[in-house]
């Protein structure tokens, strides 16, 4: 801990500098005593202030010089709207900028997900291949291995975090790729396989079922 020097203390540094004699008496003097008492205040708090200064240099403590950590890393970004992001975001957007290195993977995106407060998850394509494919499988084509989906809860729908994680998605997405986000795809799955297990039964399983019936 940095120890600062208290109005006091630089009022009585002051005095201790002051040639000896009785022009510079504080007690025959009261200007000079007023001008030293004006001056304390300032000196404790730029000593105060060198103290601050530590916690500046660090992002993650930074406040005054926040704006500058930003400016210098171009933040905030096209995605966030000026003013909406709270202190704690600001500083670790600053932060996943000074220390984010190589390409993005997998995890670079789902952290995305992570710091909009949106669930994410990803899902990736290939296209069907003999051995590879099982029966039941979609029969993707072979431009499906570019394209991802970046599916989050129906609930996000039309939320700004939301807004905010695709517009990020589609800024960091490798050129030569095509990412969707896809609202509600659980739901839809949980749909879908009702409406397999549906089909099922009326075309398969019913009939089986008469079938056997009017044999007995």
């Amino acid at each position: 801990m940095v120890l600062t020097e208290t109005e006091a203390d630089y009022f009585q540094q002051m005095r201790q500098l002051l040639p000896p004699g009785p022009a510079f008496d504080l007690e025959q003097q009261p200007d000079i005593a007023q001008l030293l008492a004006a001056l304390a205040p300032e000196l404790a708090r730029v000593d105060g202030n060198g103290e601050a200064l530590l916690l500046e240099l660090n992002p993650a403590t930074a406040t005054v010089l926040l704006p500058v950590w930003e400016g210098y890393l171009g933040l905030p970004d096209l995605c966030v709207v000026p003013g909406t992001q709270p202190l704690e975001e600001r500083r670790a957007a600053v932060i996943d900028k000074l220390t984010g290195t190589g390409a993005p993977q997998l995890g670079y995106y789902r952290k995305l997900g992570r710091q909009s407060g949106v669930p994410l998850v990803i899902e990736e394509f290939r296209p069907a291949r003999v051995g590879s494919t099982n029966a039941g499988d979609f029969l993707y084509g072979d431009g499906w291995p570019w394209g991802w989906f970046a599916s989050v809860p129906l609930e996000a729908y039309g939320s700004d975090e939301a807004a905010a994680l695709d517009c990020r998605l589609q800024r960091d997405a490798p050129q030569y790729t095509d990412v969707v986000m896809a609202y509600g795809r659980s739901q839809v799955d949980s749909i879908a396989l009702k409406v397999d297990e549906l089909f099922t039964a009326i075309h398969y399983t019913l009939p089986a079922t008469i079938a056997g019936n009017e044999e007995l």
